[in-house]
């Protein structure tokens, strides 16, 4: 070897190894912002993983972003504030009555953001990989970010959770109204009853969004017409104007949410309800609490099974609150021919109309 080519086999060593040093901190630089198109999955509520898309751009020292959800939707991130190691927002897309937040944490080295989610007091690890270059739109987007997610917005269909938590606690006043069948004009004491408020107040459990079971305890009853001509036959059982039928008891139901089908967008979630119950009743003389009548000198008291069904609607109010709004029909199976003898022409079962409004509390 000459000395003439040593300088020069020592200077391309030195090069290779300036540039052996230098392209990791290229690649540094490169993805030294969180800036572009990032990837993550998430479990949607029936248990199967879907993607999520999230992209983030700065323009002057602004940044901007989106998100694309296949359960909530695509929508422009809110209260987004970016730093070199950390990214939050919140991500609430339009009509939606709630969102998420969602505090991440960028390591520039590694090129990666990891973060969670956070809803209700519950959190869900979510780890993003990028899938765009840094500083671009997503791949066959035009103009901005916030163009590029109007135009997702515009074209997807937000189907969001109805039911973001696994119990709630339901209350409920209502208006129970008399369902009668006459023949003959013969009247039996139930189709003399009249209308009469009511209360329940259930416990929710919701293995999925759309279904529900419940346990519900109730405490209402019927009144009786005033007219006195219709009441004179059975006052020598003890019947008045003052009568009334108390019904209590426990009931256990489901309900089939159809809003996410029906009404993806809307705070509306439409239900059909039903379910059976045990109830305890009495015929009073003047009022719940006083003496039952009698036939042939037996007290009109005992417990029953009975059941209900109908359809009804949710309202969201905001994440964890929401009205409900139900009607159904209600019957019970009051009439007993061993406990009173010959009293067909007297006694039978129970029907009625039942009208309800609450409210529904999630946690």
């Amino acid at each position: 070897m000459t000395r003439g080519a040593r300088p020069t086999i020592c200077c391309a060593l030195w090069a290779a190894l300036v540039i052996t040093a230098l392209l990791p901190a290229s690649r540094a630089a490169a993805a030294s912002s969180p800036a572009g198109r990032w990837a993550g999955d998430i479990d949607t509520p029936g248990g199967q993983k879907a993607q999520i898309f999230l992209v983030l751009e700065e323009k002057s020292g602004a940044w901007s972003g989106s998100l694309e959800d296949p359960v909530q939707g695509t929508a422009a991130l809110s209260d987004l504030k970016v730093t070199a190691t950390a990214v939050t927002f919140r991500f609430q897309p339009a009509g939606a009555p709630f969102g998420l937040d969602f505090s991440g944490t960028y390591v520039a080295g590694e090129d990666g953001l990891n973060g969670k989610f956070s809803f209700q007091g519950s959190a869900k690890a979510v780890t993003f990989k990028r899938v765009g270059t840094p500083g671009a739109p997503a791949a066959g987007a035009t103009g901005t970010a916030a163009t590029g997610t109007a135009a997702a917005d515009s074209a997807a269909v937000v189907v969001r959770l109805k039911h973001p938590y696994r119990l709630a606690v339901t209350g409920r006043l209502g208006w129970w109204a008399s369902l009668h069948s006459v023949k003959d004009e013969q009247y039996t004491v139930n189709n003399l009853t009249a209308a009469a408020p009511a209360f329940d107040g259930a416990v929710k459990l919701y293995p999925l969004d759309g279904l529900a079971v419940f346990v519900r305890g109730v405490r209402a009853g019927q009144s009786v017409t005033n007219d006195t001509a219709l009441l004179a036959p059975y006052s020598h059982n003890g019947m008045t104007a003052d009568s009334y039928l108390s019904l209590d008891g426990v009931e256990f139901g489901v309900a089939g949410y159809l809003g996410r089908k029906l009404m993806p967008k809307s705070h509306f979630n439409p239900y059909l309800t039903g379910g059976a119950g045990s109830y305890t009743w009495t015929m009073t003389s003047a009022g719940r609490g006083t003496a039952p009548m009698t036939i042939a000198q037996a007290p009109l008291t005992g417990s029953s099974l009975g059941g209900w069904f109908g359809a009804g609607t949710e309202y969201a109010l905001g994440r964890k609150l929401a009205l409900d709004f139900e009607c159904s029909w209600r019957f019970f199976l009051t009439r007993d021919t061993k406990a009173w003898r010959d009293s067909e022409s007297i006694w039978g079962n129970t029907l009625a109309w039942a009208m309800s409004a609450g409210v529904t509390y999630g946690f």
